[in-house]
Order: structure tokens, then C-alpha cells, then sequence
């Protein structure tokens, strides 16, 4: 005759081996760590260098993806207040990346060692490596020339 006590824990056994897999998911996060966040194309601990041609010149800039923070439409390496006052007080040598998700437009931006000249490379379809855009040139915030770029990760997590 059965015990009574024991029939809990003969309806629970089978239910213990669908835990295994999920037991399997979890130990593995846990040995690796979490992934790094992502937006798009771009990963947190990434390094990107970006050239391109524009007004017979080559340009080149190195964009850092520390960490990534809400933007508007998006998510950015620096948040917007810190690229508005970058921008606007011609900071040389920051550098900037971003990504929309509902137009899936990757943009690396970053000031100029000249007064207000600052550069854009828009990449329209994020998805194949090397990235490739449209650059543009500003001084003063007004659009000079554009040219070509591309963007690859030199540095990845």
C-alpha cells in the first residue's frame, strides 16, 4: 500500500526534468556573464573607426561605445544633453555614435579639430559589415559638402 505522504512527490518528479534545460540557460548567463548591450550595430565595449571622403579630403575619427543610454528616437553612446554641449562648443575630438530602430539608421558623428566643423556619417542600411553612408561636412552648422564613408568595428567585446 502507498503512503498517502509520498503521492506529492510522485506527481512533482516529472515535472523536475523540464527544469533541466532552463537550470542549463541560466548556469551558462551565469559562467559568460550577460551579454553586452546592443542597439542595432552597435555593442557595448565596441571600438569603430569611421573614414570617409568629403571636399577632396580624408577624415577619419575612432567612436568608443562605452555604454549605450536613451536618446531621442533611440539609443546613443553619449547622452543628448552631453552631445549638444560637445557640439556646440566645438569640443575636437568627440565622437558620438547613435542608432534609430524604426528607421534602422546608424549615425557616427563627431566634431572637427577646426572651430565649428564638425562631420556626420549616416548609414541608412546598418546590417552589412563594413557600414557604408553618406558623410557630411558642416562648419557653423551648415552643411558644406558630403562625401562617402564607412565604419567598422576595430574593437569588439
Amino acid at each position: 500500500m502507498r503512503s498517502p505522504a509520498l503521492l506529492p512527490l510522485v506527481l512533482t518528479l516529472p515535472l523536475l526534468g523540464a527544469c533541466a534545460p532552463l537550470y542549463s540557460m541560466l548556469a551558462e548567463r551565469d559562467a559568460n556573464g550577460p551579454s553586452p548591450r546592443r542597439a542595432g550595430p552597435l555593442t557595448v565595449g565596441q571600438t569603430w573607426t569611421v573614414s570617409g571622403l568629403v571636399d577632396g579630403r580624408a577624415v577619419t575619427s575612432t567612436v568608443s561605445i562605452k555604454d549605450l543610454v536613451g536618446v531621442p528616437n533611440g539609443s546613443g553612446s553619449v547622452n543628448a544633453r552631453d552631445q549638444i554641449n560637445a557640439f556646440e562648443n566645438s569640443q575636437a575630438g568627440f565622437a558620438v555614435a547613435d542608432y534609430t530602430p524604426s528607421t534602422r539608421v546608424a549615425r557616427f558623428r563627431w566634431v572637427g579639430e577646426s572651430e565649428g566643423v564638425s562631420y556626420t556619417c549616416r548609414v541608412e542600411s546598418a546590417v552589412a559589415s563594413p557600414l557604408r553612408g553618406v558623410l557630411t561636412y558642416e562648419r557653423a552648422g551648415k552643411v558644406v559638402a558630403t562625401g562617402t564613408c564607412d565604419a567598422i568595428t576595430s574593437q569588439t567585446p
